[in-house]
């Protein structure tokens, strides 16, 4: 069951809370702005819903590399998912598991790449514009790796 929740956490993470930040001047005030994973992949997610499953043109994923490495880890993250309903059967789980692992290594190395090229990315970029949920969801693909790696050895 954790292999199922697990991926579903990290989707959440990435979707949902803020990866990126930064301070704006908006009429002389200092504004915190923040970026979540759904900005960066809401256009490709659309064309995927209708059917369009294309990384190009209208559907690609904003911010370039950075779109597309969160984009992988929510795909693979929804895969994983999917399939680990069907590894609660007792056959097929531990091929299950290795999906499960090969998508915890995914994210940890999208969501890695994402932080690093933020940290150094430019001069106004730092460790303080990579926010919580980037951590979060790192966090996440990492103990979907762990729960990935105990499937293939055996343990429910």
């Amino acid at each position: 069951m954790i292999r199922i929740l697990l991926p579903l956490a990290v989707i959440a993470a990435i979707l949902f809370a803020p990866i990126y930040g930064a301070q704006q001047k908006v009429a002389g005030i200092d504004k915190d702005v923040s970026v979540t994973g759904l900005d960066y992949v809401k256009d490709t997610l659309n064309c995927w819903k209708n059917g369009n499953f294309s990384l190009k043109g209208d559907c690609e994923p904003q911010g370039k590399l950075k779109g597309k490495a969160i984009f992988a880890a929510l795909f693979v993250s929804g895969v994983a998912a999917a399939l680990g309903v069907l590894g609660m059967l007792p056959f097929i789980g531990r091929l299950v598991s290795f999906i499960t692992t090969l998508a915890g290594i995914v994210v940890v190395a999208a969501v890695g790449y994402f932080i690093l090229t933020t940290i150094g990315g430019s001069k106004h970029d730092s460790a303080d514009a990579v926010q919580w949920g980037a951590y979060l969801a790192g966090g996440g693909g990492l103990l979907t790796l762990i729960s990935g790696l105990h499937g293939v050895r055996g343990g429910r």
